[in-house]
């Protein structure tokens, strides 16, 4: 269910007043005068000085929340140096695009193709917790961008459930090397999380895209060791996201050793329809056990990992559960399919 009339959700003159306030060079450090994103008392000329008009200010001197500067929903991915969330532009971020949720973009309304961040005013109507999760969980309505109930922030500590709080400080912390000891010093604020950024949000092709961080063993999350309290296991994107969708990537223990679950954080195995994944897919984003100094254009099989990022967006897509292709057009023996799961399934369909 899509709300508006939030005062947070959409902020059109905020592209034409911040100019110059993110770097180019890769670095999320904000740049450019602090009037751009900061204001000492919300009042100038007898006028507020929010890029929405409110007279209630927002937390940390800001103008804007985290969506009215991320979220605006206008045509452009990038607006003045700001990575966009929400927009109607030919071209996503690495991370998706929440716009096919709220139904600003691709074929229409629909919860279940994004993450349902209540800053947008997105309500959950169908999941009552994560899937894969417990009902000792925070419910999935009370999922936000960052913070103890989100993904980007401090997620440690029980008093950052807003979001403001838990990413406070990180726009001005110089992290060019991502030790993930420290919010501002994590891949994309996700406290905890090591990686590799590209300077325009964007995976564009097999030279141009992030490198994401992946281990050989999945951790099991055990029932209420969620993040609210703990970080991520391993510095891993996977280990992020199971920290929510705890029961998402499942061994049968009892001896067998048979994945119950697709197996995420384990190796691409160097053999069979596997040895074929060798030039690297942004379709089908890979883990590195060491995060590359360098974006490399190949895939090793037996060295490369299969994250969650690797079906997923993280943000939201134009399909079902934040695929990356449509699950009904996977058709084994389908016969020209080199897309999708048969990326990695690469002999499924001769």
């Amino acid at each position: 269910m899509v709300r508006t009339g939030f005062r947070y959700l959409f902020i059109p003159l905020l592209a034409t007043i911040i100019l110059g306030a993110f770097t180019g060079t890769g670095s999320t450090m904000v740049s450019g005068p602090c009037s751009n994103c900061h204001t000492m008392h919300n009042s100038q000329n007898g006028q507020p000085m929010t890029f929405d008009g409110s007279a209630v200010p927002y937390p940390y001197l800001t103008r804007a929340s985290c969506i009215g500067c991320h979220g605006q929903g206008g045509t452009s991915n990038i607006v003045a140096g700001i990575p966009q969330v929400n927009h109607t532009d030919t071209d996503d971020l690495a991370a998706g695009n929440f716009a096919y949720m709220l139904g600003l973009k691709g074929s229409g309304v629909d919860d279940s193709k994004g993450h349902n961040v209540i800053d947008f005013g997105n309500l959950e109507d169908t999941l009552t917790y994560p899937p894969g999760g417990y009902d000792k969980m925070p419910s999935a309505d009370a999922l936000t961008c960052a913070g103890v109930y989100g993904c980007h922030g401090n997620t440690n500590d029980y008093g950052n459930s807003d979001p403001m709080k838990a990413i406070a400080g990180a726009h001005h912390t110089i992290d060019t090397d991502l030790t993930g000891e420290t919010v501002g010093k994590s891949y994309r604020f996700l406290l905890g999380v090591i990686g590799r950024e590209v300077d325009d949000w964007q995976n564009t092709d097999k030279g141009h895209h992030n490198e994401y961080y992946g281990k050989t063993t999945p951790y099991e999350q055990e029932c209420g060791n969620c993040h609210w309290g703990h970080l991520p296991a391993g510095s891993t994107i996977t280990s992020l996201c199971t920290t929510c969708h705890v029961d998402m990537h499942k061994i049968d223990t009892s001896g067998d050793n048979i994945w119950l679950r697709h197996p995420s954080d384990i190796l691409i195995p160097d053999d069979g329809e596997y040895a074929a994944y060798t030039e690297y897919n942004v379709n089908a984003p890979v883990g590195r056990q060491t995060v590359p100094t360098d974006i490399s254009d190949t895939v090793t099989p037996g060295s490369d990992v299969v994250t969650c990022l690797s079906c997923h967006f993280a943000h939201g897509s134009n399909y079902s559960d934040l695929l990356r292709w449509d699950y009904d057009q996977m058709v084994a023996d389908g016969g020209s399919s080199t897309e999708g799961c048969f990326i990695c399934h690469s002999t499924k369909d001769d």
